[in-house]
């Protein structure tokens, strides 16, 4: 791991952990007295009910065993502005979801604890070490120096969503290009239905599908330059080709009136079949489950295949994600570490599937018929994909992220910005952040070409 100015890391992170919040106390006990172990889990879309559930089973099969533990475990929405004095003070939890940490600052300053020595244990419900049996890339986002800093307990993919009931109304087929992409989007525009709804309040959200179009264009040939901030990396022609493409599809295609919605606003008009598409990750049938309408039938396709691209069309853009560590000042690390290793497990990850819609990062994790149609669907894409690929920079480049990447983004879509300006401008942000002497940057291991069905 490239790690600049340890001790000055060290003092950013303790300035960017200040907030309130009282810490939450445990007893410690021996060996023969009741172990507490405290899980923390943000509280967004997925909510808590589900993560409770399996505390409550652990609890038993402890108990089973001869072991009274008591798992106590808690979510909120604004978990971050409780969680972050708690660091700093040196009492956090001891198992920790949460997405808006500063996670590589931590594991810089030696604050996160490695998974490897649990990963190799055998896993909870099925033959062979737990590390086994996540799927390809599952464990590469936090992993650094050989070592895994953290676990994902759900899987995350970009996607283009429909209404399979509207598009056998009007013909429609999922395209396998990109050109029968756009021509579906003229079809469909004929009718006097928006083709693309958006959320454009967020800009953000058309950096998975740009990110998409980079690796159809340029293969990963492209996200490996990304990946590695090399100079020039946005600049080159197969990127600024993906940013014309991601120009004309919003210019010519995105509902009127898109980049003044917010998510919920954007998903509403699709629902309600005012637009026919979107692009989102898997959360959405999950966060829109109680506003679509009956008979909706909410389906995805990946993002297709570029006509003359160096990309493998059948790789999707994704990783794992809901990722939990354990912080090295935890009082029962071990702890946390066991009821991870139980809650990410072929024991638990039906249930999973069933009660939140999540699909498990682990091998055939989640039966079909734990899902709903719509992640029926979006297991149906990964199944038939070649593998994941995913992009860094946005993650952690924090600063560019939000005053280069995501602002050039919005004049990108509305046409302010030309898409050699755009790349132009994120190439100069990204050699201006990296000169940031506590900048972190983990080694990155190149996605091999060969091995995904690419070339060049």
């Amino acid at each position: 791991m490239k790690i600049m100015c340890q001790y000055v890391v060290a003092l950013c992170c303790a300035a960017a952990l200040l907030s309130g919040c009282d810490a939450v106390r445990r007893s410690g006990g021996d060996a023969s007295e009741e172990v507490k172990v405290e899980v923390a889990v943000f509280e967004g879309g997925y909510g808590v009910h589900w993560h409770m559930g399996v505390a409550r089973r652990y609890e038993q099969e402890m108990a089973a065993q001869g072991r009274t533990v008591r798992v106590d475990l808690w979510g909120d929405p604004r978990l971050s502005e409780k969680i972050k004095p708690r660091v700093l003070r040196g009492d956090p939890p001891d198992l920790v979801l949460m997405h808006d940490l500063p996670l590589w600052l931590l594991i810089a300053a030696g604050k996160v604890l490695p998974f490897d020595d649990v990963l190799d244990q055998p896993a909870v419900g099925a033959d062979g070490r737990w590390r086994d049996l996540f799927m390809p890339g599952m464990l590469a986002t936090y992993r650094a120096d050989d070592r895994t800093f953290a676990v994902p307990s759900a899987v995350q993919a970009w996607a283009c969503w429909y209404d399979a009931r509207l598009f056998r109304r009007h013909g429609w087929t999922p395209p396998a290009t990109w050109a029968q992409f756009m021509a579906l989007c003229d079809s469909i525009q004929a009718t006097g239905i928006a083709p693309l709804a958006f959320q454009g309040k967020y800009p953000g959200y058309a950096w998975f599908t740009f990110i998409s179009l980079v690796q159809r264009c340029g293969g990963l040939a492209a996200i490996n330059r990304i990946n590695l901030m090399e100079e020039g990396a946005f600049r080159h022609p197969d990127v600024v080709w993906a940013a014309s493409l991601l120009q004309d599809m919003a210019r010519q295609h995105f509902q009127r009136g898109a980049m003044a919605m917010t998510h919920t606003e954007s998903q509403l008009q699709f629902v309600n079949n005012q637009a026919a598409l979107i692009f989102c990750g898997l959360w959405l049938h999950n966060e829109m489950k109680a506003s679509t309408p009956p008979g909706f039938e909410m389906r995805c396709f990946t993002v297709p295949a570029v006509e003359g691209g160096k990309g493998n069309p059948r790789l999707i853009n994704g990783a794992g994600s809901e990722f939990f560590f354990v912080p090295a000042d935890a009082r029962r690390p071990e702890e946390g570490f066991a009821f991870a290793r139980y809650m990410i497990s072929p024991r638990n990850a039906p249930e999973m599937g069933r009660a939140i819609g999540v699909l498990s990062p682990l091998h055939g994790g989640t039966p079909r018929e734990a899902l709903d149609p719509p992640l029926q669907s979006a297991m149906d894409m990964i199944d038939q994909a070649e593998g994941f690929f995913y992009e860094r920079t946005f993650e952690l480049l924090l600063e560019w992220t939000n005053q280069v990447m995501q602002p050039g983004l919005a004049a990108l879509l509305r046409g302010e910005l030309t898409p050699e300006a755009y790349c132009a401008a994120l190439d100069r942000g990204m050699a201006e952040a990296k000169k940031n002497p506590d900048l972190i940057i983990p080694v990155y291991t190149p996605f091999d070409l060969t091995q995904f069905g690419e070339t060049s």
